[in-house]
C-alpha cells in the first residue's frame, strides 16, 4: 500500500486548523499521524533534502492501512521552501487553506507567542520596528517563525505562490468563521474536495485557544488594516473570498 501523504491542512496558522484537524480525526477513510504538524517538509536542518528520508515523515502514521494520509503543519502556507519540498514528493498533493482577518491572526499569534515566552515586545512595537527581526536574522530563521505576526497575513502572497507550484485545483480555501459557525456545511467541502464520504454532523469544537485579557486596540487595527488593504484585493480577487 501506498505510504505517502495526499492531503495537507496547510494553514494559515491561528486560522482553525487545529479545530480541522480534530474533526478530520473523526474520519474513518482518512489517517493522521500521532501528532498535529509533522513540521517534516519545513525543516531546515537534520534532512538532507537532495535525498530526504520520508520514514521520518512515515513512521508517525503506523502501518498503511488503505485510508488517505494527511498533516496540519500550518506555518506550510508561509513557509515557501516546504511546498517545492511537497512537490518533489508529491506533486499532486491537495491543500487545504482556513483564512481569517488578517489583524485578528496576527494578534492571536503574538498571544500565542507572549504565552510561550518568546516575545518581549508589546503587540504594537512587535507589528513596526519588531519586524526587523526577520529582515536581520533572516526569512528562514527562527525569528521568521515566532515573530512573523504581520508577514503570515499576506494570503494572496502566499496563495499565489502556492497556485504556482500546484495549480488552483489542488487548494481548497475556506474561512475560520465558517468552521466556527457551519462545521457541517464547511467539512462537507472538505470530504468533496478529497474524494471521501461525508462526516456525520458534528459537536463544534474549539481548539489551541491562546487565553489572556490584552486586546487589540483600534490603532493598531488601522495600522493593520492599511498594511493589508491592497493584499486583501488582490484575495478577493483570486478566491472572491472578503475576510
Amino acid at each position: 500500500m501506498n505510504e505517502r501523504l495526499s492531503f495537507a491542512i496547510a494553514g494559515a496558522q491561528k486560522c482553525g486548523t487545529s479545530a480541522l484537524d480534530a474533526y478530520l480525526r473523526l474520519h474513518p477513510e482518512l489517517a493522521f499521524g500521532r501528532h498535529k504538524e509533522s513540521h517534516f517538509f519545513d525543516r531546515e536542518t537534520g534532512i538532507d533534502w537532495r535525498n530526504p528520508d520520508y520514514e521520518l515523515l512515515h513512521s508517525s502514521f503506523g502501518a498503511p492501512d488503505g485510508r488517505m494520509r494527511g498533516e496540519a503543519t500550518p506555518v506550510t502556507l508561509y513557509w515557501t521552501p516546504a511546498q517545492y519540498r511537497i512537490a518533489r514528493y508529491k506533486p499532486d498533493m491537495r491543500f487545504i487553506v482556513l483564512l481569517r482577518d488578517p489583524a485578528d491572526r496576527a494578534f492571536s499569534q503574538w498571544r500565542m507567542s507572549r504565552r510561550k515566552g518568546w516575545e518581549s515586545l508589546p503587540f504594537s512595537n512587535a507589528i513596526r520596528e519588531g519586524r526587523l527581526r526577520i529582515l536581520n536574522d533572516g526569512p528562514r530563521s527562527l525569528a521568521a517563525r515566532r515573530f512573523s505576526y504581520v508577514e503570515r497575513g499576506f494570503y494572496a502572497r502566499q496563495l499565489t505562490q502556492l497556485s504556482e507550484i500546484f495549480g488552483w485545483d489542488q487548494i481548497m480555501i475556506a474561512t475560520q468563521a465558517e468552521l466556527a459557525t457551519e462545521p457541517d456545511s464547511l467539512l462537507a467541502r472538505v470530504t468533496d474536495f478529497l474524494g471521501v464520504s461525508r462526516l456525520e454532523p458534528v459537536s463544534v469544537k474549539r481548539e489551541n485557544i491562546s487565553p489572556g485579557d490584552e486586546q487589540l486596540t483600534n490603532d493598531d487595527r488601522a495600522y493593520l488594516n492599511e498594511l493589508y488593504q491592497e493584499d486583501l484585493e488582490a484575495l478577493r480577487s483570486l478566491t472572491g473570498l472578503r475576510i
